[in-house]
């Protein structure tokens, strides 16, 4: 049998990588230039609009809507930790402060919570918490402010289980108009008296000037 002396391997197809052109690169970088623009127009758009409308000055009445949610907790009695994965509350907060000074006020909210996923056990209610809240506030530099919380719980848990904690919150309230403002903020809450629980909340709400 004679063989071909010139056989041919065949060639395995390829494709060809899409090349990437200068005026494409240009263009994103562009747009991300842009945006980036944007973003730091609007925030500093917020902060000079917060600056003109000046701090609360003392007299001055303040009511509070808020919403929040538990991001994570962790339970030192029973050594166990919880997230929004496991389960997701929504709490609403209505609050009365009063400015006994320049950026200081002193206030009182009353906070519902209640479960939305997943189910609660048979034994507890969707109506997981109600909570009375004084606290301490200080506008230390407009638009961001901090504030001292005490929270005393006579239901938690979806029960008739009472719990107390204190909290320290840091957060900005951005105007929308001269006397509503836009908030969002982190809470750090640690329970002390039905088990040993320190946990992240993050908040946001309407502020009204009175």
């Amino acid at each position: 049998m004679l063989s071909l002396p010139f056989a041919q391997r065949p060639t395995v197809g390829f494709r060809a990588r899409p090349t990437v052109t200068r005026d494409s690169s240009s263009r994103c970088v562009g747009r991300a230039r842009r945006r980036s623009a944007a973003f730091i127009g609007f925030v500093v758009t917020l902060l000079v609009s917060s600056i003109a409308l000046g701090a609360p000055k003392k007299g001055e009445w303040l009511e509070t809507n808020v919403l929040s949610s538990t991001l994570v907790s962790r339970d030192f009695t029973l050594k166990t930790t919880t997230s929004v994965a496991d389960a997701v509350n929504l709490a609403a907060a209505v609050g009365l402060h009063y400015y006994f000074a320049d950026a200081l006020r002193l206030g009182m909210s009353l906070q519902y919570t209640e479960r939305l996923w997943p189910e609660p056990p048979p034994d507890a209610s969707r109506f997981q918490r109600f909570a009375l809240m004084p606290q301490l506030g200080w506008n230390f530099l407009d638009p961001f402010f901090v504030s001292a919380l005490f929270t005393y719980a006579p239901r938690t848990r979806g029960k008739a289980i009472p719990d107390m904690s204190i909290s320290a919150l840091f957060g900005a309230a951005f105007p929308v108009s001269q006397r509503l403002r836009l908030g969002v903020s982190v809470e750090v809450p640690y329970a002390f008296y039905y088990h040993d629980v320190l946990s992240l909340v993050f908040l946001t709400g309407l502020s009204v000037r009175l």
